[in-house]
């Protein structure tokens, strides 16, 4: 994905359509690195996007209700096709995680990262602050202008002003070299 391509991402649709063409071929030629942390498999793809009758029932099971961008992105692909991969530094045998995740496989994670974020962060995230996440410890929060913060136990950080920008820079490196501030 270009900068350019980057700068036009908006919650359409179509800018997921976009996000989801140019990271399958991202991902076809992508070779793992060796380091620690969940990774995106070579010849990853996008498992299929839930229908209206799916999403209404993932929305109820969660007792969220979904801003468009959530229902977009989710219409649009819903996790991937493989798990996330970690090589451990190449010290350890490879674990497995989902990265992206979907519905209905990862309800349970999805509830406990909501659970971690708000028991780790009670001052910072207000009572009325409805978070989601979506792949790792990224989350979407509904409450304002629906910017994605990254929430790892206590650390809060603003990631991306909006879910689709927020999912391009967690693909594709280049984009994620963004500066990120801390929130207080």
């Amino acid at each position: 994905m270009t900068k350019k391509e980057y700068n036009k991402l908006d919650n359409s649709l179509e800018s997921f359509e976009l996000i989801k063409q140019k990271s399958e071929a991202h991902w076809l030629k992508k070779e793992l690195d060796v380091c620690w942390g969940y990774q995106i498999q070579k010849g990853t793809t996008w498992r299929k996007g839930l229908s209206e009758k799916e999403l209404e029932d993932f929305q109820n099971l969660i007792n969220i209700k979904f801003p468009q961008s959530l229902k977009n992105f989710y219409l649009t692909m819903n996790g991937l096709d493989k798990l996330g991969i970690n090589v451990n530094g190449g010290e350890e045998k490879p674990t497995f995680y989902p990265t992206f995740y979907s519905y209905p496989e990862d309800i349970a994670i999805i509830k406990e990262q909501i659970e971690i974020a708000f028991s780790y962060n009670s001052q910072e995230l207000a009572k009325n602050t409805k978070i989601f996440p979506y792949f790792g410890h990224r989350f979407l929060d509904f409450t304002e202008n629906e910017k994605v913060l990254s929430i790892y136990y206590d650390d809060i950080i603003y990631w991306s002003e909006n879910l689709a920008k927020g999912i391009a820079k967690d693909i594709f490196p280049t984009l994620a070299s963004a500066s990120v501030t801390l929130v207080p």
